[in-house]
């Protein structure tokens, strides 16, 4: 079916008894694309009118040329019409995609009783919401982090901070922040997530309470809070503040300063290089020495 032709059927509809003088306000409201309007409306053609043109054909064999068909001017008003559906429907969908698309690039995070690395009062402060089963949090783990940690976190110019945010097509990823955190009563957080990072395709229950084990954890203690899912409702908690934020994927950051218990810079998405980092990091750290002075 070639483009005018289906922009013939579609339009010749409104005027029909079938959608009416509401057409294009369905159509705009409804249809989620082009595509769909001009199925569902090709459809909706063909078992309206298909029985009126068999009758027709059986009772009236000589059937005026204005009975059949619509005058070149009734075409052109509604070859114009669906052309300000089609108009209307991608503005619409560019609009989405605009949405979803958009990133940000500042947050501000109030900060909980969450795991972290670093002097207290260190001048800067990077959140991190991670994915356990995530290649890009994997990636950064291995490459970025350990650099940080030397150049930053251990001169006490950088306060560390983990926070969740596991995606609902990693089957895994909630259990494993539950079991970070499950670790965490036994001083071990950091530790469980370089295991689980080291192998994010055994994040089975078997396979966490092995690393428990190699990490000389109380093993039944470790099992019992994995087995009442005991931080759920703190691991939605980080989902719902990332969320609010803007945060959508994983690996996601904030770089800024700690004020009162809140975290507000940069907002940094994705696996970045160190640079990335680095530059956020440096270029807050003489403004707050100059303000300190």
């Amino acid at each position: 079916m070639n483009k005018d032709f289906s922009e013939h059927i579609v339009l010749q509809l409104q005027g029909s008894v079938l959608f009416g003088p509401n057409f294009h306000y369905l159509a705009i409201k409804s249809l989620l694309s082009l595509k769909l309007a001009l199925l569902i409306l090709v459809s909706a053609f063909l078992v309206h009118f298909a029985p009126v043109a068999k009758a027709e054909t059986s009772t009236l064999p000589s059937v005026s040329t204005s009975s059949q068909g619509i005058t070149r001017q009734q075409g052109d008003a509604i070859l114009q019409e669906l052309r300000s559906i089609r108009k209307l429907l991608q503005q619409q969908q560019a609009q989405r995609k605009g949405k979803v698309r958009k990133r940000p690039t500042s947050a501000k995070i109030k900060l909980g009783e969450h795991a972290a690395l670093g002097k207290d009062d260190a001048p800067v402060s990077m959140i991190e919401f991670t994915d356990y089963q995530c290649p890009y949090c994997k990636r950064f783990h291995d490459t970025t982090f350990p650099t940080l940690k030397e150049k930053y976190i251990d001169t006490g110019k950088l306060r560390y901070i983990a926070m969740d945010l596991p995606l609902s097509f990693h089957k895994q990823a909630r259990i494993a922040a539950n079991a970070a955190l499950c670790a965490n009563e036994q001083n071990r957080f950091w530790q469980m997530r370089t295991a689980m990072f080291k192998n994010p395709r055994k994040l089975m229950k078997e396979d966490l309470l092995g690393y428990a084990k190699e990490l000389s954890m109380d093993v039944d203690a470790f099992a019992q809070c994995m087995a009442q899912n005991r931080y759920a409702k703190r691991i939605q908690k980080d989902i719902n503040v990332a969320n609010a934020a803007g945060f959508t994927g994983t690996p996601s950051f904030v770089v800024g300063k700690n004020v009162n218990g809140v975290v507000n810079g940069a907002a940094l998405i994705g696996a970045k290089p160190l640079a990335d980092f680095e530059n956020q990091i440096n270029r807050l750290l003489p403004k707050l020495s100059a303000a300190a002075d």
